[in-house]
C-alpha cells in the first residue's frame, strides 16, 4: 500500500498541479479538510499560497472564494466519484478546472488546470456565435437590406477597381493599367503581326510653372493636358497618365512608325494651341524591342533627344540612342573607378599677350585617358560628372593640383602669372565652396593674385544675388574672376555690370568664324572686346588657330589670346620648358 511519502514522490514529478487534503472530524462528523501535501507546480500555480496542515477554509481566502471548496471535498469522498468544477479565482485572474478525487486512505486529490485560453477562446466562440446569430437574424428579417448590402459592395467593387487603373487628379487611365495593357497588347500583336507604339511626352518647364506660380497651378494645368488628350482618343488611341508630368499615348493597331508621328504630332498641335509645350519619344514594338520595360525605356531616350533638340517636339527612337545611353553608362562606371584611382591628369594651357606675345599664364584643364576607351574628351566627361555631381571631388582634386603647381613654379621659376582654374556651376553651388577654397589656398602658400578662378554663365541660373555676393567674396579675397565662354549661354550685359570680374573670355565659337565674308561674328566680337576693354577687364580670345585669326583679334584689340596657334594644351613638365626659356628671355 502506498504512503503519503510515495505519493510526494510521484507528485512532485508531474507536472500538474496536485493538492493532498485529508478529511479532519468532530464528533464522526467531517467539519473540514487540511492540505497535507501540495506539489511544486500547484505551488507555482497559486504563488506559494499554500503550506502543508493548511484548513480548505484558508484555502478559499487564499485562492478564491468563488466555489464550496467543502461541499466538493466532501462529495468526492461520499460518492467515491470523480467531482468537476471550473471557476474563476480574482486572487490569480485565471480560470481554474477543478478535479477532486477519492484515493486510498481517505485522501483527497485535487488537480488544479489553467485553462483560461481555453475559456477565452470558449468566449470568442460564444461572441462570434451571437453575431453570426444577430447576422443570420438580420439577413432572415430583410431580403432588400440583403441586396442593398450587396449592390453597396458591388459600387464598392467598382470604385476600388477604378481608383486601382485611373489617376485620381485627370481621371486618366494610370501607369499600373499601361504596364499591364502593354503586356497584353505584346501578345495580341505578335498573334496577329500587327505593330503598336507609345508616345511618350512630358510638360516643358513644369518645375518653373510649380515654382512660379504654384503647386495648384501645377495640377490644373496637368488636368487641362488630360482634357485635350482625351479629344484625341479612340478606340485605336488611350492617353494615359505615366506619373508626375509625364503622359503616355498607346497606339493600337498602326501600320508604320509614321502613323504614330502622325499622332503625336497631333497631339503636339492640340496641345500648342493651349500655350502648352512638351517634349516626347516614341518607340514602336516590335520595331524597336519585344520587351515592354525596353517600350518605356526606348521612348523615354527618344524623349531625351527630343529636349536636346529645344523642346516642344518629338523624336523617334533609334538604335543609335541606345549606343549613346550605354556609352554614357560606361563611362560613368570608368568615371567613377577613375576617380578612386586617380586616372585624371591636369594638362595646361598656354595664354599670351597678343601684341608682344609675353606669357600671360596657364589654364588648367581636365585630362582623362582610358586604358580601353583612350582620351576622352573633357566634352563627354565634364557633363557627366556634372550630372552625378563626382565634379565635386573631381574639382577639389584640380584645384589642390593646380595651387600646388604653382607654388612649385613660384619657387623653382620666379612664376608671377596667372594660373585660370575652371569652376563647375555644381561646384560653385556647394554652400562650403568658399570655405574650402581659402583653406586650400592659405595651406598652399601661393600669391593670391597668380590665381583665377573662371567660371561659366551657368553658375547664374538660380539666385544671381547670392552669387555675386559669393563672387564678391572671393574678389575682395585677392582672387582673380573670369567669366568664360561669354555669348554662347544666358549672356546679358546686365552680367558684366554686375559681376565682379577681372577677364572675359570670347568663346571660341566667335573666333572660329571672326574672318567669315559677311563679318557678323566680326563685328559683334569687336564690339564685345571695345564695350569690355572701356569697362576695365582683360579680354581673352579663345580657340586663336590661324594668323588670320590672330591678326584680326590684334586689330580689335583683344589683349590675350589662347589657343592651338601658340601653344596647345600639355603636361606640367612641358610647361616648365616654356617657363624655363620665358626665364631666359
Amino acid at each position: 500500500m502506498l504512503e503519503l511519502s510515495d505519493y510526494k514522490i510521484i507528485l512532485d514529478t508531474m507536472p500538474a498541479s496536485i493538492v493532498i487534503a485529508a478529511p479532519e472530524k468532530k464528533n464522526g462528523k467531517t467539519e473540514d479538510f487540511s492540505i497535507i501535501y501540495a506539489n511544486e507546480s500547484f505551488r507555482k500555480l497559486s504563488k506559494d499560497q499554500t503550506q502543508d496542515t493548511l484548513a480548505f477554509s484558508s484555502l478559499a481566502e487564499k485562492i478564491s472564494q468563488n466555489i464550496n471548496w467543502f461541499r466538493i471535498a466532501s462529495e468526492a469522498l461520499s460518492s467515491k466519484k470523480t467531482v468537476e468544477e471550473t471557476f474563476y479565482s480574482n486572487r490569480l485572474s485565471i480560470w481554474i478546472q477543478l478535479v477532486a478525487k477519492l484515493i486510498p486512505e481517505n485522501f483527497v486529490a485535487f488537480s488544479f488546470t489553467n485553462v483560461s485560453e481555453a475559456k477565452e477562446y470558449e468566449s470568442a466562440l460564444s461572441d462570434q456565435n451571437k453575431k453570426l446569430q444577430e447576422l443570420t437574424g438580420q439577413l432572415k428579417s430583410s431580403r432588400m437590406n440583403l441586396d442593398s448590402q450587396l449592390k453597396n459592395i458591388q459600387e464598392l467593387n467598382e470604385k476600388l477597381l477604378f481608383a486601382a487603373y485611373h489617376d485620381s487628379l485627370t481621371d486618366l487611365y494610370n501607369r499600373t493599367w499601361l504596364s499591364s495593357t502593354i503586356k497584353e497588347q505584346i501578345k495580341i500583336s505578335t498573334e496577329q503581326n500587327e505593330k503598336f507604339g507609345i508616345l511618350l511626352f512630358d510638360i516643358d518647364n513644369m518645375k518653373d510653372i510649380n515654382d512660379s506660380r504654384g503647386h495648384n497651378a501645377g495640377d490644373e494645368l496637368l488636368k487641362q493636358v488630360a482634357t485635350i488628350l482625351k479629344l484625341i482618343e479612340s478606340k485605336a488611341v488611350t492617353a494615359t497618365r505615366f506619373g508626375g508630368d509625364e503622359f503616355v499615348l498607346l497606339f493600337r493597331n498602326i501600320k508604320a512608325r509614321e502613323d504614330a508621328v502622325e499622332i503625336s504630332k497631333k497631339a503636339l498641335r492640340f496641345l500648342n494651341a493651349e500655350g502648352i509645350g512638351v517634349s516626347g519619344g516614341i518607340a514602336i514594338f516590335p520595331d524597336d524591342t519585344k520587351k515592354s520595360e525596353d517600350l518605356l525605356k526606348f521612348a523615354d531616350m527618344a524623349k531625351i533627344e527630343a529636349k536636346k533638340n529645344g523642346k516642344n517636339n518629338v523624336a523617334c527612337f533609334h538604335s543609335i540612342m541606345q549606343e549613346k545611353f550605354l556609352s554614357k553608362l560606361n563611362i560613368e562606371t570608368k568615371m567613377s573607378k577613375a576617380m578612386a584611382s586617380r586616372n585624371f591628369q591636369l594638362y595646361y594651357q598656354p595664354q599670351f599677350d597678343s601684341t608682344t606675345k609675353e606669357l600671360r599664364g596657364f589654364e588648367a584643364l581636365l585630362r582623362w585617358y582610358d586604358n580601353d576607351l583612350g582620351w576622352i574628351s573633357p566634352e563627354q566627361f565634364i557633363p557627366l560628372a556634372e550630372e552625378t555631381h563626382l565634379v565635386v571631388p573631381l574639382g577639389d582634386w584640380a584645384m589642390t593640383t593646380a595651387l600646388a603647381t604653382i607654388k612649385e613654379w613660384e619657387m623653382k621659376f620666379d612664376f608671377s602669372g596667372i594660373m585660370s582654374v575652371n569652376v563647375s556651376p555644381v561646384q560653385f553651388m556647394q554652400e562650403d565652396f568658399l570655405e574650402k577654397l581659402i583653406r586650400k589656398i592659405e595651406k598652399s602658400g601661393i600669391n593670391k593674385s597668380h590665381l583665377e578662378i573662371e567660371i561659366t554663365e551657368g553658375v547664374l541660373i538660380d539666385n544671381v544675388d547670392d552669387i555675386v555676393g559669393k563672387l564678391k567674396k572671393i574678389r575682395d579675397y585677392g582672387i582673380g574672376i573670369s567669366l568664360d565662354d561669354f555669348g554662347t549661354g544666358y549672356s546679358s550685359l546686365r552680367y558684366l555690370q554686375i559681376l565682379p570680374l577681372t577677364t572675359l573670355k570670347i568663346d571660341k565659337s566667335f573666333v572660329s568664324n571672326i574672318a567669315a565674308k559677311n563679318g557678323f561674328e566680326a563685328n559683334l566680337t569687336e564690339s564685345i572686346i571695345s564695350l569690355v576693354s572701356k569697362m576695365g577687364l582683360n579680354t581673352i580670345a579663345e580657340g586663336v588657330e590661324s594668323e588670320e585669326q590672330l591678326r584680326i583679334v590684334q586689330k580689335f584689340n583683344c589683349r590675350t589670346i589662347q589657343g592651338f596657334l601658340l601653344g596647345k594644351p600639355m603636361p606640367k613638365e612641358q610647361c616648365e620648358r616654356l617657363l624655363i626659356e620665358n626665364l631666359r628671355a
